[in-house]
């Protein structure tokens, strides 16, 4: 059984969109240790909208890696619920033409799109990125993946639509997250905190 989490190359700083703008990054938590629900970013800062969508992405790929891992360590402790479980995260790449995008001025909106994914072939078509969603979903290849771990992030170089379903399983495949992505011990303060502020 396959739990999928959407993430995306913006969580990587040196990703193409991810060296756009304002970087992904966490810190040390200080947001959400200082001010719980009240933060307005995770690591403190003031708003930002373009950092508040890299950040939540980051987060997906620490919330993967350490549900994984509370998975498997459950299922050593005679939890047998949980040793099919295996927790992957994925980047569908830059889908213009969603919602994503619907507080962006129409036209430029269109013409991005157009550039995007037609003129430099970066982009991506939604159908693309539901049919990564099913592979995810349905392929035993990403449940073998990391010996059977999971926790994986799974991603493509911009434009691999143009291959089409060929791509799953070649340019489509598991991939390093970012450093910071990998700090198991930030994934397992950040979920500590995440239930303190769900009092769970």
């Amino acid at each position: 059984h396959n739990i999928v989490i959407t993430a995306s190359g913006v969580h990587d700083p040196d990703s193409p969109g991810g060296a756009q703008g304002i970087p992904a990054g966490l810190g040390n938590l200080e947001g959400l240790e200082r001010f719980g629900r009240d933060c307005e970013m995770i690591d403190g800062s003031d708003f930002n909208a373009d950092k508040a969508y890299k950040d939540s992405k980051l987060c997906n790929v620490l919330f993967t890696r350490e549900l994984q891992r509370r998975l498997l360590s459950s299922s050593s402790n005679n939890n047998n619920n949980n040793k099919n479980l295996v927790v992957h995260c994925f980047n569908p790449g830059l889908i213009v033409s969603t919602g994503l995008f619907r507080d962006q001025n129409k036209v430029f909106t269109k013409l991005f799109d157009f550039a995007a994914t037609d003129l430099f072939k970066v982009g991506e078509t939604p159908e693309w990125g539901g049919s990564a969603l099913a592979y995810m979903t349905t392929t035993s290849e990403t449940a073998a993946a990391a010996g059977g771990g999971g926790g994986g992030y799974y991603s493509s170089p911009p434009g691999s639509s143009k291959y089409g379903k060929d791509a799953f399983g070649n340019q489509f495949n598991l991939n390093t997250p970012s450093e910071e992505a990998r700090d198991d011990d930030k994934a397992k303060r950040l979920w500590e905190l995440s239930e303190k502020l769900l009092s769970l």
